[in-house]
């Protein structure tokens, strides 16, 4: 254990993984560098998501090419053979961040074998880390003033303030097979049409994708002048500034929802084969639309009670769930708000 009057003392993080799960890390190293002002932070990331955080402050970045795994594995022992942590935070569970953490040595090592997993939402596992250090607090301060830094060109360029109001949609998820956690594309351009026909509020599109898929979305809209298509266009921290200047923000789960968490707008979140008590915007639920219970019961035969915590609907039907109407009565609360 950390005594409580160490203030300098040196924490490694790893935490390669995914967009959504680094933006759970965030208010972790803002809790610590809260309790332990002069502490060391060296934060072990994935090559992609390192492009989000890279703009905060007094945090070491260890950057791994998850395509290199084992070249990475050789340049972390080089670079920390003699290099012995007070902490380490073993916070991902995979293979490959199982083989990082055998070169990553700390006098005291927190592994999710140490934490209660069950029951809660993600972020909350991750503070369940810092509860092994006695660390009691939550800070929830996502340093977006650090990672939304230098974006005046961007803004400028893509007339984010004249465009305001807007509404900022991501349709996409994971390509992975049986994902199932994406809305019908035809869905979100009939949204569009409703947010500029009945409020005047634009739409901006945006969201990483392979071309098929986003082809297959760009067909669902009329082209207008209220609608925006940034897919595959923006940065991290791009994507981030849109969505700060954004009236709401529309999706399923994905990394990008819980960006739109860390600015604090609110969040329609589509839920139906994914709990979001553990994976919805953390004490923003509010405007979600859980259909969970419902996927659960007549998908997986199941009463909720019974199925672990975390259990995914593989359903391709499961999201049709989820009405347009549901979505327009969500977005007529906020905009009456």
């Amino acid at each position: 254990m950390i005594k409580e009057n160490n203030t300098s003392i040196s924490i490694c993080i790893l935490r390669l993984s995914s967009i959504g799960d680094i933006t759970h890390i965030i208010p972790i190293i803002s809790t610590i560098r809260n309790v332990y002002p002069q502490s060391k932070i060296s934060w072990v990331i994935g090559k992609t998501e390192y492009q989000l955080v890279k703009k905060i402050k007094d945090i070491e970045f260890v950057v791994v090419d998850k395509s290199k795994t084992f070249d990475s594995i050789v340049e972390l022992r080089s670079l920390f053979k003699t290099n012995k942590f007070d902490v380490v935070l073993h916070m991902q569970k995979s293979l490959r961040s199982k083989l990082i953490s055998k070169v990553i040595s700390g006098r005291v090592n927190v592994t999710f074998n140490d934490i209660d997993t069950s029951q809660s939402h993600v972020i909350d596992h991750f503070f369940g880390f810092l509860e092994k250090i006695n660390i009691e607090k939550k800070i929830l301060d996502w340093q977006c003033k650090s990672i939304l830094s230098d974006n005046e060109v961007f803004i400028k360029k893509n007339k984010l303030m004249q465009l305001q109001p807007f509404i900022a949609i991501n349709p996409f998820t994971s390509i992975r097979s049986n994902n199932f956690r994406e809305w019908n594309y035809d869905n979100f351009a009939t949204i569009s049409e409703y947010c500029k026909n009945q409020f005047s509020i634009n739409t901006i599109i945006l969201g990483k994708t392979n071309h098929d898929r986003a082809e297959k979305l760009r067909a669902c809209f009329t082209p207008n002048s209220g609608t925006v298509d940034l897919i595959n266009k923006t940065s991290l921290s791009e994507m981030l500034t849109v969505l700060s200047l954004g009236k709401l923000y529309i999706g399923p789960d994905s990394g990008t929802l819980h960006m739109a968490r860390m600015v604090d707008i609110p969040i329609i979140g589509l839920y139906a084969t994914s709990n979001p008590l553990r994976t919805g915007p953390y004490q923003k639920m509010e405007y979600v639309i859980n259909k969970y219970e419902e996927a659960v019961e007549k998908y997986l035969d199941i009463r909720d009670k019974s199925i672990k915590w975390g259990e995914r609907v593989r359903n391709a039907d499961a999201m049709n769930l989820i009405t347009i109407n549901d979505v327009k009565d969500k977005i007529k609360k906020i905009v009456k708000e």
